[in-house]
């Protein structure tokens, strides 16, 4: 409308659309519902004009216009008729956008506020009489619920589109609390794109979405890695993370602050460890390549590149070479005398290393299966369970670790053994003991040992026990068990030595159930 104009709420026919809002309101008769469905077109008109009338006003001066405007648009926000109509829903949002101040001057304002936020929010709510209403169609509500918030977001997302305005966050707040309301529960289905864009504009959704899934991966614990893996595919953050850097960035973030309030944990390890397995295999379909750096930013590229490569993507022969290529970049990075070794620095390096956890688990098997010690990939389990170590302390352990490892390398290879043999080895240096920062490793290199090796298998269900004896976190074995048998599923040819070890999983998994079973029982006689 031109500037300069002469406006009132007469011009608009105003108090004939508020008294037919009011008698649709007070009667839900045949008649009535008629009436409505006639007088949609001409209501989506008068929507439009008075849209157009207010989109360039402030909320103050528009009620001052259109004293009744709360009045009328709460009617209709009710009408059970009029919202479910898409158009009309989508004129009554940029009615309710315009009334929205971003930064209130006054109380009016300041109450108008609430007072959309109450309007909106009812748009997607069925409360008693409207449910009465829709039951008395024979309409089954759950549809009409769901078509309601497919209608609204749909709306919502238009409106999302090119808009520059300060009114913006408030769409973006909508958007998400419906979406909350419907797609978290099912109840109704966005595109991809969609929910992407949401996420790119408004960061409490994409945190929200985040902080669901990890709670929903912790809190129902999974049969399996598969199916922590669908989870986390059907959450659609992988997806997003391969298509937008930032959105990766912003997710990274977000598990590694999680990983350090954690302190480490064992589960929130083997979620991010699944999240980039997930997150890799989306960053395969995106056209054009996007650089690494974009993702990885604060990491030597030829490390990045390296650790991409999953061990299922090339033969098991060609797993050591592979290993050795990681272990001299990540070598030659953290003992770099031009670059300072800074707790950052190491961090970055250690963090990276935990996303491609799966080599480190390879690093086991390696060690359990080569003929020789193999100082290069001793180091890297070392750098991975304790990586601020410094040179001297570094050098000590690694002797400490050697011999450790020499024996139960030695027992791997006897004809007869028995639990004692392995005790011994486990105890010498009295490095696994209840104040060693290396007895994570060592319970690993113990699994990986009942795992690839014949006298393993054989005493595997006793072996339990020297886990309790030492007071050993059973998370972190429970992990490495459960990743072990993932990464085996995915090998492309799986070996009659394959299903041993999967059956070997499997009894130590049950035995470390019933264990742990054992002791809640008897912790809770004991209290």
């Amino acid at each position: 409308m031109a500037k300069g104009t002469s406006i009132s709420a007469s011009s608009f026919g105003f108090e004939y659309w508020l008294n037919k809002a009011v008698e649709w309101g007070q009667t839900t008769t045949f008649e009535s519902q008629q009436d409505v469905c006639l007088h949609l077109p001409k209501l989506q008109e008068f929507l439009k004009q008075i849209y157009e009338a207010i989109q360039h006003m402030n909320t103050t001066p528009v009620l001052k216009l259109f004293p009744l405007i709360g009045q009328l648009l709460g009617r209709l926000c009710w009408n059970p008729f009029v919202v479910a109509h898409e158009e009309s829903q989508q004129n009554l949002l940029q009615c309710l956008w315009c009334l929205y101040s971003a930064e209130p001057e006054n109380a009016v304002e300041l109450k108008a506020n609430e007072w959309i936020w109450t309007s909106l929010q009812s748009l997607t709510g069925v409360d008693h009489e409207v449910r009465s209403f829709i039951q008395s169609l024979q309409y089954p509500e759950e549809e009409y619920h769901s078509k309601l918030l497919t209608n609204m977001v749909s709306s919502l997302v238009k409106e999302l589109q090119g808009y520059q305005c300060d009114r913006s966050s408030l769409f973006l707040r909508l958007v998400y609390s419906t979406m909350e309301n419907g797609v978290d529960r099912k109840k109704i289905f966005l595109s991809e794109a969609a929910v992407m864009s949401l996420w790119l504009r408004y960061l409490p959704s994409l945190e929200q979405a985040i902080f669901h899934l990890i709670e929903t991966l912790i809190s129902h614990p999974c049969a399996s890695l598969l199916e922590v893996e669908a989870i986390i595919t059907d959450s659609l953050l992988p997806k997003a993370a391969a298509y937008h850097p930032s959105l990766f960035r912003v997710l990274d973030n977000f598990f590694r602050a999680t990983l350090l309030d954690s302190d480490g944990h064992p589960k929130i390890i083997t979620i991010i460890q699944v999240f980039t397995q997930c997150f890799v295999q989306a960053l395969l379909q995106v056209q054009p390549q996007m650089p690494l750096k974009l993702y990885f930013p604060y990491n030597h590229q030829s490390l990045v590149m390296a650790l991409l490569v999953h061990p299922s993507e090339m033969p098991s022969t060609a797993w050591s070479q592979h290993l050795i290529s990681i272990i001299q970049i990540l070598k030659g990075i953290v003992q770099d005398k031009e670059v300072t070794r800074t707790s950052a620095n190491l961090f970055e390096n250690w963090f990276l290393l935990v996303h491609f956890g799966d080599w480190v688990n390879v690093a086991l098997q390696q060690l359990m299966t080569a003929d020789d010690i193999s100082e290069m990939l001793l180091w890297l389990l070392m750098f991975f369970f304790e990586p601020h170590m410094e040179n001297q302390q570094e050098s000590n352990l690694l002797e400490n670790v050697k011999s450790v490892y020499s024996q139960i390398k030695i027992l791997s290879n006897k004809s007869t053994l028995n639990l004692e043999d392995l005790r011994t080895a486990l105890f010498t240096g009295n490095l696994y003991t209840e104040q060693s920062h290396l007895k994570d490793l060592i319970n690993h290199l113990l699994v990986s040992f009942l795992l690839f090796s014949a006298g393993g298998h054989r005493i595997a269900k006793e072996s339990v026990q020297l886990f309790m004896l030492a007071g050993a976190a059973t998370g972190g074995i429970s992990e490495l068990l459960a990743s072990t048998a993932h990464r085996l599923k995915n090998k492309r040819r799986g070996t009659s030595e394959d299903d041993k070890v999967q059956s070997t999983i499997e009894l130590l998994q049950q035995q470390l159930l019933e264990t742990q079973s054992e002791r809640v029982q008897s912790n809770h006689l004991l209290h």
